[in-house]
């Protein structure tokens, strides 16, 4: 299957891909109690984390769309921006607060070291179990270890931490939990860097 790499104009459609299929998860039931309403704000909110990877980072998917992987530089972050808070404000209404805890406890989790960002994986829900994750993380795995890379994630579902484990991922520390519900497991990969040259 073609990998490619996500431009500008797919951000809607993808940012509807990733609402749709993190729409069941304990994440987004606490952002967002009432489904309505995430599938009203959680689209354009995801496109615009979608454009954002574009212009920072990578996105890497399928010509149908049917997948797709979205990862960041590894200083890319949400610095103070008044227009992106008047932004959010007004996408997410009475869920701002728990938008603003959550970006805020991720950010606080990132890793000091050097590393490349994993924000989100994303499959349509006929296509899951078809190995589609599996690829795309295969070829961004393959650039990082070229570049000896090291990757930061954070797994959404517990159902998903052994597909990462399987793909040499590693827990980083305690899950993120807000309101006492652990919401975010961080992991991390080393990249898999080739052997020291035997100097003579």
């Amino acid at each position: 299957m073609q990998i490619v790499n996500a431009t500008q104009s797919d951000a809607p459609a993808i940012g509807e891909l990733v609402a749709e299929s993190f729409a069941q998860l304990d994440l987004a039931r606490w952002l967002i109690d009432d489904q309505d309403d995430w599938k009203r704000i959680a689209p354009r909110y995801f496109e615009a984390e979608v454009r954002d990877a574009v212009a920072n980072g990578a996105v890497y998917t399928f010509p149908d769309l049917s997948a797709a992987l979205v990862m960041f530089n590894g200083d890319a972050t949400h610095e103070p921006d008044l227009a992106r808070e008047r932004w959010l404000k007004e996408t997410t209404g009475p869920y701002y607060d728990r938008f603003v805890r959550l970006e805020k406890a991720l950010q606080e989790r990132r890793p000091s070291k050097p590393h490349h960002y994993g924000a989100i994986v994303a499959v349509r829900a006929g296509d899951r179990s078809k190995g589609a994750c599996s690829l795309l993380l295969d070829h961004f795995h393959r650039i990082l270890d070229e570049r000896g890379q090291d990757l930061y994630c954070e797994v959404a579902s517990k159902n998903l931490e052994g597909f990462f484990a399987r793909h040499g991922y590693t827990p980083f520390g305690p899950p993120v939990t807000l309101d006492g519900r652990e919401l975010v497991q961080p992991i991390w990969r080393e990249a898999c860097r080739p052997a020291d040259a035997v100097h003579s």
